[in-house]
């Protein structure tokens, strides 16, 4: 359906439409048949009306625009996506994530990975408070002896400076040891699982529950495949609540235009689907 035409359109017709006659009449009129006084109040009506076509054309083009950016903003929030920008995680984003500095502590938090090792590196004891407030952490990332060959594929394309990315397993493997090792008595846990060949892109997800009300956050990364994440990547920031998907009454139905819920049951049959990989590594 095609936008009607709106007031402003009107307006600015009339106004040329007026601009046209009065040129005529200050042409074809002279000067010495109109009067002084009469010539000059019609000189600056038409001046005027000529400035508010300007003025007016140049708001129409903006409030266009800012229909078109409104028109879009609405559609990407229909389906949970809030913000799109680098893909760099900035501190009020790791803030709303992990917890703290007034923002609430996730019930869950959900990674998955090709290793992660420089995110869980980063932002390791960020994920120890987290845990001593009752998160629990799950971390899907690939599985270094069964995956080993398709991560080999995977660096063909985007070749590795800081180690294969088997190695780069077990060295988030290690800080995912020593974060459990340390908060062993806190009320939340982090456990990792392993996919074999899953793997697309990375996400994180936060889960918040306050009473009945579940909240769920998104941040995925899409690059180039011979790019890292963390080099060159576009971030996409997800939110699912009420406010953002109406119309639906099922969560099933919700599913289905909701992207953040797709990705949380996407990760959740991964999940599931390698429960017998869970912290197999961590015990040797």
């Amino acid at each position: 359906m095609k936008k009607p035409l709106s007031k402003l359109f009107y307006i600015l017709l009339i106004c040329l439409i007026l601009i046209i006659g009065l040129s005529i009449v200050l042409i074809t009129l002279k000067k010495e048949i109109l009067g002084e006084a009469l010539y000059t109040i019609l000189m600056e009506i038409d001046k005027s009306l000529i400035l508010t076509i300007i003025i007016g054309t140049i708001a129409k083009m903006i409030s266009n625009d800012i229909y078109k950016v409104k028109k879009n903003d609405d559609k990407m929030r229909k389906i949970g996506i809030y913000q799109i920008g680098e893909g760099k995680l900035d501190n009020k984003q790791a803030n709303i994530m992990f917890g703290s500095n007034g923002y609430e502590y996730p019930l869950e938090l959900k990674f998955l990975f090709i290793s992660g090792d420089n995110f869980t590196l980063s932002f390791k004891e960020r994920m120890k408070e987290a845990i001593k407030q009752g998160c629990n952490i799950k971390y899907l990332i690939a599985d270094p002896i069964e995956s080993k060959e398709y991560l080999e594929r995977s660096e063909e394309l985007c070749p590795q400076s800081e180690g294969h990315y088997f190695e780069q397993v077990y060295r988030t493997l290690e800080i995912i040891k020593e974060i459990q090792q340390e908060t062993k008595d806190y009320k939340g846990s982090i456990e990792v699982r392993h996919y074999k060949d899953e793997y697309r892109y990375n996400y994180r997800l936060a889960i918040y529950k306050q009473d009945d009300n579940e909240t769920i956050r998104l941040w995925a990364n899409f690059q180039p495949q011979d790019k890292d994440a963390i080099d060159l990547s576009l971030g996409v920031h997800g939110i699912f609540d009420e406010k953002y998907v109406e119309g639906n009454t099922y969560r099933s139905d919700k599913e289905s235009s909701s992207i953040v819920l797709s990705m949380n049951r996407s990760f959740d049959m991964i999940w599931k689907k390698y429960e017998n990989t869970s912290n197999i590594y961590l015990k040797k």
